[in-house]
């Protein structure tokens, strides 16, 4: 690991366990993210601790927990803070945007793998999903359809062909859903859907956490030839409230970590590829 010590004297730049103190103080969208990886991983976390971490000022941290706890994300205690969110909670889009960015990401350019210049995709709403426009930079001929308010927003700079469809906006997951939305999507028949969902079950296959949003992947399911679903490692054996579809109905799994060897072996029992 690189040493860095610009702006400390000494040789104190170095923080106990190892980890190397930065030489610049993040910026708030990475010490979101970061605060959130921790949270999720430990359950809580501690102003003097995230303080040194990010080489910014205690009260830095506090305000960053204070709007992290209007986000209903956490709950503040003596000297830093609680999580309270459940990975199948239906958080709004912009807080679930900082969860795992740099691991969706790779999700996303894995999946970029399977789509062919001249495909037509469905994308959903999701955060991971979210992350394909990028990842699909320099593929030619591309025809991209989505319900995502976020994703139309992104597209207006991308090179590919993007149609979005209308419906109910729903402000928290920043997408277009309900009968209109649906109807619209029902129109295409496309190469590829390419979908997230909030937890995998062995029993009850594919959920989300939202009666809405699992409708619309639905249709999309309805009307791909393949399904591919974008899946961070955390969502395994977990349970959500509604479910989307049964793991058979879903082509391929991409996460970014190996999956144990009972869902491995399942998801091949099935004929489902794996892709991590």
């Amino acid at each position: 690991m690189a040493r860095y010590t610009q702006g400390f004297t000494g040789p104190s730049a170095r923080l106990s366990g190892g980890a190397v103190r930065p030489s610049r103080a993040m910026l708030p969208a990475e010490r979101k993210q970061k605060t959130l990886d921790v949270l999720l991983t430990n359950g809580k976390v501690g102003v003097a601790e995230l303080a040194e971490r990010f080489n910014v000022t205690r009260e830095t941290v506090r305000r960053d927990l204070e709007k992290l706890e209007a986000e209903g994300v956490l709950e503040r205690t003596h000297g830093g803070a609680v999580a309270i969110v459940e990975r199948d909670q239906d958080l709004p889009y912009l807080t679930r945007e900082s969860f795992h960015r740099p691991a969706k990401q790779q999700i996303a350019h894995k999946a970029a793998q399977l789509v062919d210049e001249g495909n037509a995709l469905m994308l959903d709403s999701s955060s991971t999903v979210f992350e394909m426009l990028p990842a699909l930079s320099g593929r030619a001929d591309l025809q991209l359809i989505s319900n995502s308010l976020r994703l139309a927003a992104a597209g207006a700079e991308s090179e590919h062909a993007l149609i979005t469809v209308g419906g109910e906006l729903r402000k928290k997951s920043l997408a277009f859903v309900g009968g209109l939305a649906e109807e619209s999507l029902a129109r295409f028949n496309v190469d590829w859907a390419l979908i997230g969902c909030k937890a995998l079950h062995a029993e009850t296959g594919v959920l989300e956490s939202n009666l809405a949003e699992a409708q619309i992947k639905r249709v999309m399911m309805a009307h791909a030839r393949q399904v591919a679903l974008l899946v961070h490692h955390t969502k395994f054996d977990r349970s959500a409230l509604v479910q989307i579809a049964e793991l058979a109905r879903v082509d391929v799994v991409i996460t970014d970590e190996a999956p144990s060897p009972v869902w491995q072996s399942r998801l091949a029992n099935l004929g489902v590829r794996l892709v991590y």
